[in-house]
């Protein structure tokens, strides 16, 4: 057996979103775009799997396991129903969450926005206003000074190309389902804008946490003819927000597939599904490895930043397959760690089995089980298989 290490200190987590795990967010939009006639969504979220009133055990379940972190969201919807108006009840609510996550001596690493927004900000335009990076400033000045010193890692806004793409492009099937490259230029800037207010806020409140956004990024390939149509794209839902990353404490790198460019050819993982590539459930190209070379690109273009794998996992429904993805990742990235690339943690999407928005409950991405008529949880293997790396800071191989 042949052990690889990784760095003292070296953060290890799971992750999950509120709207997919806490159920019942019926102020925010992504609760009406689910019940519209016209959804793009197999089913809605609904009570998902009442972690709103189970993540005292849910937190405890995953601190027995060996994990050092755990990284969640606070959801707007809740904490500002109606605009202005700031619900302490909720505000109380995630500052007992902190406290519990907190006596489970894990590390809290708080999103302060993952997709949804409360259902009057999507009516005054979403990401296409120009008020709404301001809105979203002051809800998150709201959210820091309730939540006090305990937590250290904010990640501001997930995956601002996938929202902007998929909002507002109509890319992904996300609300509001604008269409338009003028959309989908607006939105990002947009959201530039947020996460820049947000991390200045959060900065002053509290100077000595790490502050980042998280990225949505691919592996890209592509042959010669498809070339200009890859810097485009990659241009438009990764580097614009690379470059907004250049003051942030951290990166946060969300990688599951690698995407190829053929000349004449949508961009998507998904593409050519007949082609005898080897594919998760969800359908994208089996590419564990391809988080390694999305980091390389974070620190090849942003020298010396520090870097979380803040989501990286797979949809299968063979446990055993979790493993192999995991252990294929942790592989690739474990080779980067000698060349001086400042990796400073890996969490693992998602803790446990959730909604995954327009996919409905389908997909299983979790390393805990919820069986939805009873809510019972149920630990795969490979929770135990990825916690027990986190608990002895190595990855355990056989010699081969």
């Amino acid at each position: 057996m042949s052990q690889l290490a990784f760095p003292t200190g070296f953060l290890w987590g799971t992750a999950t979103a509120a709207h997919q795990v806490e159920g019942n967010n019926s102020n925010s939009d992504w609760w009406e775009w689910e019940l519209r006639p016209d959804t793009p969504c197999k089913e809605p979220s609904g009570a998902a799997i009442d972690h709103y009133n189970r993540y005292g055990r849910d937190v405890a379940t995953l601190a027995g396991l060996g994990f050092n972190t755990y990284r969640f969201s606070v959801e707007w919807a809740r904490i500002e129903p109606s605009e202005g108006q700031f619900d302490e009840t909720q505000l109380e609510h995630y500052r007992r969450m902190v406290a519990a996550v907190l006596e489970s001596n894990l590390t809290p690493m708080v999103t302060l926005n993952h997709f949804t927004l409360p259902l009057w900000v999507a009516k005054q335009g979403g990401w296409l206003s120009e008020a709404t990076p301001g809105l979203f400033e002051r809800y998150c000045r709201r959210v820091v000074e309730a939540l006090g010193d305990g937590v250290e890692w904010y990640c501001t806004i997930n995956e601002p190309g996938v929202v902007a793409q998929g909002g507002y492009m109509g890319a992904f099937g996300f609300p509001p389902g604008t269409h338009g490259v003028a959309n989908w230029t607006r939105a990002s800037d947009m959201l530039i804008a947020g996460h820049r207010k947000a991390r200045a806020a959060v900065k002053e409140l509290r100077p000595n946490a790490m502050v980042g956004q998280t990225l949505a990024m691919q592996e890209w390939e592509s042959d010669p003819g498809a070339r200009a149509a890859l810097e485009y794209a990659r241009r438009m839902r990764e580097d614009i927000f690379l470059e907004a990353s250049k003051e942030d404490d951290f990166v946060g790198v969300q990688t599951y597939s690698r995407t190829r460019l053929e000349s004449g050819q949508a961009a998507s993982p998904t593409d050519d599904a007949g082609d005898g590539i080897r594919r998760t459930q969800i359908g994208w190209e089996w590419r564990p490895q391809a988080v390694a070379a999305t980091v390389r690109r974070v620190a090849e273009l942003l020298p010396g930043k520090p870097i979380v794998v803040t989501e990286h996992g797979v949809a299968a429904s063979d446990d055993a397959e979790r493993v192999e993805f995991i252990t294929d990742g942790l592989k690739a990235l474990h080779s980067l760690i000698g060349g001086g690339i400042p990796l400073r943690g890996y969490i693992h999407w998602s803790a446990f089995d959730n909604f995954e928005w327009t996919y409905g409950y389908a997909m299983q991405f979790g390393l805990i089980a919820v069986d939805r008529s009873t809510q019972e949880r149920t630990v795969k293997p490979s929770a135990r298989f990825l916690g027990e790396i986190a608990r002895t800071n190595e990855l355990t191989l056989p010699d081969s």
